[in-house]
């Protein structure tokens, strides 16, 4: 989709601006249950359920409500969506994660042909107490919106009974109770998804498939730059500490761009630290104000032959320092000239979200 998701003609922008009743009706939509098997002829499985019409109409109206939730107000009192590109490693608080599932992107492109596919061709014999999450498919204005939900069927369990009241008596559910409406996870238009909840948007997708491959593929780039000239036993020791799962997300974030930048000005960088650390006063007082500023900085010295301009990885070491170095994690501010790392900017986002 061309349209930025705040211009006023694109869908979840004039859904969320629709009041009146007969707009609604306009709307249709369709709920799925959908499995997830990871078999290779159907990753996906989806059993389709009709809706009463005031069960359809409140379902909308509740999608509407909750894209609106989406929303944040401006100081004028309108409001727009807050959206920043999906990372790996860290979602911005109050805001929407983009991510486009095109050709390009791999693994995850097949995901949704093959959900969008189980969706067209629902399979009637699928359990409902099977299912895993719901797809409520909206057709509006010539598009076809999907809005995913990770909820799965309330069931009776032997501490447990679902009751139903009806003339004064609680009688036993003899169906499985299905819980409609609740926050927005994910929404999918044609290529593009909006993502309010990562996890949700991983499981659904199966991510980590990708995550892992884009790591290995990383890491295959990074080991076979000309200053990664090391012996083979510790490149192995390299990728292995890699794989961690603390460090997969930061080697699999790194970008065509970045290894780029990486490879051009490693060179520079090992002369600028040669510089720093050749600079370092006599004075004992000023020495440590100086190690202040660069205090990020001397951590490299240990992973760096700065005469040769290659890494060392030593025994025994992790990797955590050169993929700060690697990850373009070390920043300098403008304000103070002292180094710092984008790390605790992230942590402190990530707790947010976590609400700790």
């Amino acid at each position: 989709m061309t349209l930025a998701i705040n211009e006023p003609n694109h869908p979840l922008t004039k859904l969320s601006r629709l009041a009146s009743p007969e707009e609604l009706r306009e709307i249709n939509v369709a709920f799925s249950l959908v499995r997830k098997q990871k078999e290779a002829d159907r990753y996906y499985r989806a059993k389709s359920l009709s809706l009463s019409e005031s069960l359809g109409t409140w379902l909308k109206q509740q999608i509407l409500r909750e894209i609106r939730a989406l929303q944040v107000e401006e100081s004028d009192g309108t409001r727009r969506f807050a959206v920043g590109e999906y990372h790996l490693e860290v979602q911005k608080h109050e805001r929407l994660a983009r991510l486009t599932l095109d050709e390009t992107i791999g693994i995850p492109y097949e995901r949704k042909k093959r959900l969008l596919q189980a969706l067209a061709h629902p399979d009637s014999l699928l359990e409902t107490t099977d299912t895993e999450f719901q797809v409520v498919q909206l057709e509006f204005d010539g598009h076809r919106l999907h809005f995913f939900f990770y909820r799965k069927p309330k069931q009776s369990a032997s501490r447990k009974k679902w009751a139903v009241g009806s003339s004064n008596e609680l009688t036993e559910a003899s169906e499985e109770l299905i819980e409609l409406g609740g926050k927005i996870e994910f929404v999918m238009i044609e290529n593009e998804l909006y993502i309010s909840r990562l996890q949700s948007f991983e499981y659904v997708f199966d991510y980590r498939d990708h995550i892992v491959q884009a790591r290995d593929r990383n890491l295959d780039t990074l080991t076979d730059m000309p200053f990664f000239a090391i012996g083979e036993a510790d490149k192995e020791r390299f990728k292995h500490d890699c794989t961690a799962f603390f460090h997969t997300r930061t080697v699999a974030q790194m970008g065509e761009k970045q290894m780029d930048a990486l490879e051009q000005n490693f060179k520079d960088r090992c002369s600028e630290l040669r510089m720093i650390r050749n600079n370092i006063p006599a004075s004992a007082d000023r020495e440590q104000q100086y190690r202040q500023a660069y205090a990020p900085l001397w951590e490299l010295y240990d992973f760096l032959d700065l005469e040769k301009e290659l890494v060392i990885y030593p025994e025994g070491s992790r990797p955590t320092v050169l993929l700060r170095f690697f990850g373009n994690k070390i920043v300098q501010s403008f304000l103070t000239k002292e180094f710092g790392l984008t790390d605790s900017i992230e942590n402190a986002e990530q707790r947010a979200d976590m609400g700790v």
